[in-house]
């Protein structure tokens, strides 16, 4: 009810994952997981349960580990709540803004190279924020579904009538590519990709 309301909240649908895990749904348990990571990645106990609930799916198609720089600069992007980047990003443009209208006043030699190192640090960092900001916006409006159904089986093509490729099972997670009619083209981490049908998984 609370959800029907329109209210996104992690509490919420790190709950509904409790709950449905305690209920033998995995698919739901995992997609509210998810969905509770969406809004705060930074919660732990969230990501931990989810990572519980993946262990007992009977899919397991991981992407690649990353390049341990990469996963340790992904670590770093994700690690703050999204409202301090955004406050960060804000207020690094404001105090950036106002050295480089101070420079364009002053008249010191001294003065204006200290101003323009202030102001070229300042800029340094609010890129810096804004690239993570972006990278986060991008990571919570990737097009991303989780299998609900048992089993469903991937086809080469949007029909029935398609070769069957390989099969799904609840609590895998897809990424959705396009649609056509009531068919999702998808593709998992493993590279595998195909046609599933719309109502066997739902959106995070």
């Amino acid at each position: 009810k609370i959800l029907d309301y329109g209210l996104r909240d992690p509490r919420v649908d790190y709950n509904l994952g409790n709950a449905y895990f305690r209920m033998g749904r995995l698919g739901a348990a995992i997609l509210h997981f998810e969905r509770a990571l969406r809004v705060d990645p930074t919660d732990v106990e969230a990501r931990d349960n989810l990572d519980l609930a993946r262990g007992r799916i009977r899919d397991r198609a991981e992407a690649p580990e990353a390049p341990y720089p990469v996963k340790v600069l992904r670590d770093l992007v994700e690690a703050p709540a999204f409202a301090f980047l955004e406050g960060l990003f804000l207020a690094l443009y404001v105090a950036a803004g106002g050295l480089v209208g101070a420079l364009l006043l002053s008249r010191g030699e001294a003065r204006r190279r200290l101003l323009g190192y202030g102001a070229l640090c300042l800029g340094l960092g609010m890129l810096l924020s804004g690239g993570a900001l972006v990278f986060r916006i991008r990571e919570a409006t990737a097009n991303q579904a989780i299998v609900m159904q048992d089993k469903v089986d991937v086809r080469a093509g949007p029909a029935e009538d398609n070769t069957v490729l390989f099969t799904v099972h609840e609590g895998t997670r897809v990424e959705v590519r396009s649609r056509v009619d009531g068919w999702y083209q998808v593709s998992l981490p493993s590279a595998l990709s195909g046609w599933l049908p719309v109502a066997s998984v739902e959106r995070v």
